[in-house]
């Protein structure tokens, strides 16, 4: 062992001072050394002078709970049990002078793990200098190793303290709703918010308002593609409805056959949206033909009820109110059986054989008959 560089092994670590390069390894990472109970005690009581004991202990707390994600990854997952890579930590804690520690309980049932330490830098320190601070450090490491252990949020309580003259610091830690973030922002509204705070709380704010931004951008984004995705749905229902409209005309054709004459085609089953729908469009059409005469051919129609047959009655009816007479042909055996089975009260009804029957009375009964013979011998 030369004096540039020494080197020596304990309990499986490497120390080693490389003289040359002024650095102190441990493990091959560099380290410090420093007397705890003068420099140590100077560095730290100059810090809390600065921020206050709450600000502090804080900080302590956060960066000892951010800590151990080596520790847990290269320690207690490679060991049988999470209680033997914790034993592991606390042995080796005592080779660099992080003081001796160990596990007292864990209760997973619970969630809650008890520990107990002796002669950590931040006890020794702090009876140094005859203060009682906390070991908020190694509070935090606890919370850390119980937060993976236990898979949920936790605060660690010193329950003991060396600095107060007790033998050992002890820690209990319990699942709990307080995170460090949430006791910085709970010093905010009162009077001890310094610089660090105000800068603190402007950067949350800042980045508060970044996510809002982000948000309204995707809302705008949700928004725009359900506008879109209605107005696609409305194309589709206009279409719909124009395709009903077609149907429709199609279920209920009205030809004009001669002038002041129209027929009215009725093929298949006569519901009352159907009926209501014939009425509406033949009474619309002889009014904007001025028609005198509406036929209504039943040829197409095999079977008719007694709801069918008021339908077409009211049909009839209606027709003579707007000015046109009703004829009606097509009427099979059949059906005149079913209507006069049914009581249907056809009074007033003018009724033929067949359309061609019907139209030639209703060109008679106009004067336009001989009008029609003359234009067939024309042709």
């Amino acid at each position: 062992m030369s004096i540039e560089n020494a080197k020596i092994q304990v309990s499986g670590l490497d120390f080693e001072w490389d003289q040359s390069r002024g650095v102190f390894l441990v493990n091959g990472n560099p380290a410090v050394a420093m007397w705890i109970e003068s420099t140590m005690a100077g560095f730290m009581s100059g810090l809390h002078t600065m921020v206050g004991s709450e600000r502090f202990n804080l900080a302590l707390y956060g960066a000892g709970e951010e800590g151990i994600e080596g520790e847990w990854e290269h320690l207690v997952m490679k060991s049988p049990t999470a209680e033997e890579g914790l034993t592991v930590i606390g042995r080796l804690a005592s080779l660099v002078g992080l003081g001796y520690w160990e596990v007292i309980s864990i209760d997973r049932e619970k969630r809650e793990a008890r520990f107990r330490s002796k002669n950590n830098w931040e006890a020794l320190y702090q009876k140094a200098i005859g203060v009682c601070w906390g070991s908020n450090s190694l509070a935090g490491r606890f919370a850390g190793y119980s937060r993976k252990l236990f898979d949920c949020n936790v605060w660690t309580e010193q329950t003991s303290f060396i600095a107060q003259g007790a033998e050992w610091d002890e820690f209990i830690v319990r699942e709990s709703t307080t995170t460090v973030a949430s006791r910085l922002r709970a010093l905010m509204p009162s009077d001890k918010a310094t610089r660090a705070d105000l800068d603190a709380a402007l950067v949350q704010l800042k980045n508060e308002i970044e996510e809002r931004k982000r948000t309204e951008k995707l809302l705008k984004v949700e928004i725009q593609e359900r506008e879109h995705a209605q107005q696609c749905l409305l194309e589709k229902l206009e279409i719909i409805r124009a395709q009903e409209e077609a149907i429709r005309s199609l279920s209920t054709p009205i030809l004009q056959l001669w002038e002041g004459i129209v027929v009215l085609p009725v093929i298949g089953l006569v519901d009352s949206m159907r009926a209501a729908q014939m009425l509406e469009d033949l009474l619309g059409t002889i009014v904007r033909t001025k028609a005198r005469y509406a036929i209504l051919d039943l040829t197409g129609v095999e079977v008719m009820d007694t709801r069918a047959a008021d339908h077409l009655l009211n049909v009839v009816r209606a027709s003579s109110l707007v000015g046109a007479r009703c004829l009606v042909s097509g009427i099979s055996p059949r059906m005149a059986q079913t209507v006069i089975s049914l009581g249907v009260d056809l009074g007033g009804l003018l009724s033929f054989s067949t359309l061609e029957v019907a139209l030639r009375f209703a060109l008679t009964e106009s004067g336009d008959a001989n009008e029609v013979k003359k234009r067939r011998l024309r042709a």
